[in-house]
């Protein structure tokens, strides 16, 4: 009776603009392990938003080798703990185990990854230049990964950028800017390519939306890049509904 209780508490739901909107505590509460930059780690974070799991979110500094060693046997992130059986890595196995469990709500909120090779096709365009804009500005903002020089030094290190990026400033202002300007209209290519604000494929919630959102959040960290409505609309919207900020108030 006490079990069922606690089960039907869990999963009392509020009604938030015609969808429900359940908040899910277990004991002991889940940890998830993860550096904030990280996309990988923004696909759980994202999918335990939207889903309405409660748990605690621990940053690990970039340079911390014990914790996750510790946890999985090597350095990886994101890594989840809920209690029940050893911790584990992989961002998608995360989320797919989190939405088939119906201890973290109804399962199959997620619909499984499309064969959309226009969506992978577009990340695989701005990749090149979207590293050499977004790793020079992680380490420059507080994120809690790279609040220590060590830290930061870690990345640099295992982060290697072209030669041309030692180049001075005004140069790689210059090169900054040809960078945006490229990365900018690969956006207006992908405008098309959103399918609404609550999902980028037609059918509701996927691992599109998982995969994609989470690429699209790190881009925020560039101040500059323009975002046409319907992607503006699509990040904002599930930032909000899965409780996951995107950069835009320390965007440099």
């Amino acid at each position: 009776m006490a079990a069922a209780l606690i089960t039907a508490l869990a999963f009392a739901a509020a009604s938030v603009d015609g969808l429900a909107a359940t908040t899910i505590s277990l004991t002991p509460t889940p940890v998830l392990y993860v550096y904030d930059h990280c996309p990988f780690c923004v696909r759980a974070r994202l999918a335990l938003g939207l889903k309405g799991v409660r748990h605690d979110v621990r940053f690990m500094a970039n340079d911390d080798v014990p914790l996750p060693t510790s946890l999985v046997g090597k350095k990886i992130a994101p890594i989840w703990d809920d209690g029940s059986s050893a911790p584990y890595a992989e961002s998608l196995d995360i989320v797919r185990n989190v939405d088939a469990d119906d201890k973290y709500g109804p399962p199959g909120m997620f619909r499984e990854m499309s064969d959309r090779t226009d969506l992978k096709a577009w990340q695989k365009s701005v990749q090149q230049p979207l590293r050499l804009l977004q790793r020079p500005r992680y380490v420059k903002t507080y994120l809690p990964e790279f609040v220590t020089r060590s830290s930061k030094d870690a990345f640099v290190k295992n982060h290697q950028l072209p030669p041309s990026r030692e180049a001075g400033l005004e140069e790689r202002q210059s090169n900054d800017a040809a960078l945006i300007a490229e990365v900018n209209e690969k956006l207006k290519d992908l405008e098309p390519l959103i399918c609404c604000e609550d999902c980028c494929t037609e059918g509701g919630l996927s691992l599109d939306d998982i995969d994609l959102w989470s690429r699209l959040r790190s881009l925020t960290i560039v101040k500059g890049l323009v975002f046409p409505p319907k992607v503006r609309a699509y990040m904002d919207n599930l930032a909000e509904k899965g409780d996951c900020p995107l950069y835009d108030a320390i965007a440099i």
